[in-house]
């Protein structure tokens, strides 16, 4: 029977949550970086040092036995309540911690000076123990993580702005007309308003018709919702679309893609940053500071 907890009945539980969330032995190798061997031993010496089954697991598949699940919860509480007394104890010595899930839109390393990576060296420079979870989402799926909780900032092109999120605007971008060489409007030397709307489109799927302007294209042949995914069917020679300059930069220069209508053609597109409404926790409210400031610096060099 455990009476007194250990590092290493700590480091057993450990092992234990990742099986069940992974739900199965093999699933978590990858995340405990264990062989399956060596995580049926922990998971062994732990029933042991209980005393009771915590799972079944075996050719007919993994399962928690009902005191499995009691002690899943009990773990979960376990850990949540260690990062909270960590969180506490580096507040009151000055340093902010916890973590922070972020959506941003594809491609934004591309910016000039890319900005949200100054942001995250000048927070990280002042010492900030604050783990950073980042991953490439749609418009539509941040504004969803974040009303879902499931993420605490989101950077990107927001068309309909919801009532329950807060938006702020942050940097703006050039948007310009792009075909490949393989396209026939690529050997035209100033092709025509006319020829360029009458042309097959690609659109991007979290953009409004009228968004698109100041163009009206009368054939949507193809939907995208990432920049990268715009490049590839673009680079088709099937279709036009609009890129960010910065992000078409490196095909133009190869030769392999050519911007079509010139400046009366391009516009400008909002970058936002959006969170819910209730006042940011401290990381959160430190980091858009840092992101303001990036943006500062990046207007002075645009």
């Amino acid at each position: 029977m455990l009476t007194n907890l250990s590092d290493v009945d700590l480091k057993l539980l450990r092992v234990f949550v990742a099986v069940a969330e992974a739900q199965g032995v093999s699933a978590a190798q990858d995340m405990l970086m264990m062989n399956q061997s060596t995580i049926s031993t922990h998971l062994a010496t732990l029933e042991t040092r209980l005393g009771f089954r915590l799972c079944q697991r075996g050719r007919s598949g993994f399962q928690l036995t009902p005191k499995g699940e009691r002690m899943l919860i009990a773990c979960r509480t376990l850990f949540n309540a260690t990062r909270d007394f960590t969180r506490v104890s580096q507040s009151l010595n000055g340093m902010l911690s916890g973590d922070l899930m972020i959506g941003l839109v594809d491609n934004l390393v591309s910016l000039p000076g890319i900005p949200f990576s100054h942001a995250i060296r000048q927070f990280r420079h002042r010492h900030q123990d604050v783990q950073f979870q980042c991953r490439i989402c749609s418009p539509a799926e941040i504004e969803q993580g974040l009303l879902n909780q499931q993420l605490d900032l989101g950077i990107g092109y927001f068309g309909q702005q919801l009532n329950e999120l807060l938006y702020r605007p942050w940097l703006q971008e050039s948007q310009a007309i792009y075909c490949s060489s393989e396209h026939p409007l690529f050997s035209v030397v100033c092709p025509t308003r006319e020829q360029i709307e009458n042309a097959r489109w690609v659109k991007r799927g979290y953009l409004l018709a009228q968004q698109l302007c100041p163009v009206a294209p009368r054939d949507f042949g193809a939907m995208a919702y990432h920049m990268e995914s715009v490049a590839h069917l673009l680079l088709s020679g099937e279709y036009l679309g609009y890129l960010p300059t910065h992000f078409a930069a490196r095909w133009v220069e190869q030769g392999v893609m050519k911007q079509l209508g010139g400046p009366t053609l391009t516009y400008q597109a909002q970058l936002s940053l959006v969170t819910r409404p209730s006042r940011p926790k401290e990381p959160l409210a430190a980091l858009l500071e840092d992101l303001a400031a990036s943006a500062a610096q990046y207007h002075d060099q645009a």
